[in-house]
């Protein structure tokens, strides 16, 4: 993780929370616009100098009172001006306490808020963009390893299973929220919508923003896999494929314990574990299986020829086609 990341948990503490003066940014602005008036009519009318226009003008707003013009020499139109005001300035007032507090009071506001800020000034990171379970796991094991990242989803459901300082709640079409996850200086970026359009969408702009970026898609039809290559995907995963494929090795012979594609995955291999409880040569194999660790008590073994002897309580790891798993099973237990 390293000093930057601890740099960053202290600072993104500091620094967010004043994201809530973004949320009433705009009321902030027009309470400044109606003391800006109070002035003018000040001058006008008061025959005040701009500064104390601008005293008399917050005073007014602020209903504080410390300036207060003899109202029976005072020009209706200026009452009637200062009426206005003072009910615009009333009801901003209300509008900036309920946008203070509704941020403060909800979480997702402010989890929000601290994700753009990290986002926003992390360097070689991982952006995980999408609305589905393939992110959360992504996430998930992304963060056992250490990894730093930023999830971009739009999905309340993702958001609330993640919760934490690394997620923004936003919309991964738009320009703007993925600037804010930091895609502009990552390193590599997950994209897995919901749809594949959407995918296919995410990886355009992303590209458009990052032409460098390592680009993984996970996508639902493998047809689209040379579509996808094309718009500037460097790896593309048609994840039901790989499940149905993992799954019909699984149906054939339970010591399966992975699947691995070649390039175009026109072919794979399926990893067999295989516990040994009697004496075999490794030469005693089929010959379409390929031996690639023997393990003994936790350690692992790379090295033997076909002469080797498995002794029991060793575990055999290989590479082979399924079918011929039942023949290993019989020959080593």
């Amino acid at each position: 993780m390293g000093m930057r990341s601890y740099l960053l948990d202290a600072l993104e503490i500091l620094v967010a929370p004043y994201s809530v003066l973004r949320k009433v940014l705009p009321q902030v602005v027009m309470l400044a616009i109606v003391v800006l008036s109070n002035s003018i009519i000040f001058v006008t009318y008061q025959h005040l100098d701009w500064i104390s226009a601008i005293y008399a003008g917050v005073n007014v707003v602020t209903t504080v009172g410390l300036y207060a013009p003899d109202i029976n020499q005072m020009p209706s139109v200026e009452k009637l001006l200062l009426v206005i005001t003072i009910i615009m300035a009333v009801g901003l007032y209300t509008s900036i306490i309920q946008s203070m507090v509704n941020t403060v009071v909800k979480r997702s506001s402010w989890t929000d808020a601290r994700a753009r800020w990290r986002g926003s000034h992390m360097k070689d990171h991982i952006v995980i963009i999408g609305n589905n379970r393939v992110v959360v796991t992504a996430a998930k094991r992304l963060e056992k390893l250490g990894k730093e990242y930023v999830v971009l989803t739009s999905s309340k459901e993702v958001f609330d299973q993640l919760r934490g300082e690394r997620v923004i709640l936003g919309n991964p079409e738009d320009d703007k929220d993925l600037i804010s996850s930091g895609i502009s200086s990552a390193s590599s970026a997950v994209i897995s919508m919901d749809d594949d359009t959407q995918t296919l969408l995410v990886t355009l702009k992303v590209q458009k923003i990052n032409p460098p970026l390592n680009t993984i898609c996970v996508v639902k039809q493998d047809s689209l896999i040379d579509v996808f290559k094309t718009a500037g995907a460097d790896e593309v995963i048609p994840y039901e494929d790989i499940i149905g494929r993992i799954t019909a090795a699984a149906s054939i012979a339970k010591n399966v314990g992975g699947v691995i594609f070649t390039m175009d995955r026109k072919a794979d291999m399926v990893v067999g574990f295989f516990d040994v409880k009697k004496s075999a040569k490794l030469s005693d194999l089929p010959n379409d299986v390929i031996p690639i660790i023997v393990v003994e008590d936790g350690k692992l073994n790379p090295y033997f020829s076909k002469n080797t002897v498995l002794r029991p309580g060793q575990t055999l790891i290989l590479l082979g086609n399924p079918d011929r798993f039942k023949d290993i099973t019989r020959l080593l237990e």
